[in-house]
């Protein structure tokens, strides 16, 4: 195999990804694959459809300061079609634009295929998969597309800062609010039964790092259950015993993604998204504003 050079962009992207995993203590293929996400928004930013793709999820999280492991990007469609081949045929023509900045990532845009996923209470979507090469190493891409979410407050500009130097990548995103209002819900729904450890993890960082309004906070957990047609119960009801039952994941869970700035107990963390979430729940704090400091609304 040729070694990897910096004479060239993908070389010098690769070899920059190597020392920062080593300095990071992470893996090089873990940056690879948020390198790969980050350059799919890369390409959306000045694609046709960058009104029309809004970023949610795990990536969304580098805007807000908090960025974590993932190996997807979640968007939701504004009008668009939700048949999976049409999803498909927008994804292939966001990875075809040429981006801003050359990145020296390669999208094999014949390898792209979609799927339809469902999820009874929480998501239902098409994911498409794309390989995706730099230098030498080979990514497995997912992009996943959700259409008719409600989303409020409205859409907002979001700046995503990169992995390597470069200027932030601007798309729209999720306000806060809406970001943590479906995490919410999906946990009032599962309670007990749920998996999602990042969902729980996501609410306990946002909530320890950022001041947030009551009033819309409220209205957007209102939206979503609405249209889940779900019936929230406050979490400290809905979650009883579930830190007992749930540590040993956890600790799996965190120590897998080395987020050692999350609480090694499971308990602690659902005692901070109690104390945001159920004031919010039973209607409290609609004119307040939650202190990331105090840990309390005021």
């Amino acid at each position: 195999m040729t070694p990897v050079s910096r004479a060239t962009v993908e070389g010098r992207a690769y070899l920059d990804l190597q020392n920062k995993a080593r300095r990071d203590g992470r893996t090089t293929d873990e940056l690879i694959q948020l390198y790969a996400l980050e350059g799919f928004l890369a390409r959306l930013s000045v694609s046709t459809y960058v009104d029309q793709l809004v970023l949610k999820g795990g990536v969304l999280l580098a805007a807000f300061g908090d960025r974590r492991p993932t190996r997807d990007v979640d968007l939701a469609g504004i009008d668009l079609d939700n048949d999976a081949s049409h999803v498909l045929g927008v994804v292939q023509a966001v990875a075809s634009t040429a981006p801003a900045v050359a990145d020296g990532l390669v999208f094999d845009i014949a390898s792209a295929h979609a799927e339809v996923i469902r999820d009874s209470d929480e998501y239902s979507g098409v994911r498409v998969s794309i390989n995706v090469t730099l230098a030498s190493a080979r990514a497995a891409s997912h992009v996943d597309v959700s259409v008719g979410d409600p989303i409020w407050p409205a859409p907002q500009d979001v700046a995503v800062p990169r992995l390597l130097d470069g200027p932030d990548i601007e798309v729209l995103g999720y306000p806060m609010e809406m970001a943590l209002a479906e995490k919410i819900v999906t946990a009032a729904q599962r309670g007990t039964a749920s998996t999602r450890w990042r969902d729980f993890g996501d609410i306990w960082t946002l909530s320890h790092n950022h001041a947030l309004r009551g009033g819309d906070l409220q209205a957007a957990i209102e939206q979503v259950a609405a249209h889940r047609d779900a019936d929230l119960d406050a979490l400290e009801r809905a979650l009883v015993g579930y830190a007992e039952l749930a540590q040993t994941k956890w600790a799996q869970w965190r120590r897998k993604l080395k987020l050692d700035q999350l609480p090694a107990e499971f308990a602690d963390v659902l005692t901070g998204c109690i104390e945001l979430v159920d004031p919010v729940l039973r209607g409290e704090v609609r004119d307040k504003t939650w202190d990331p400091s105090a840990r309390s609304w005021s």
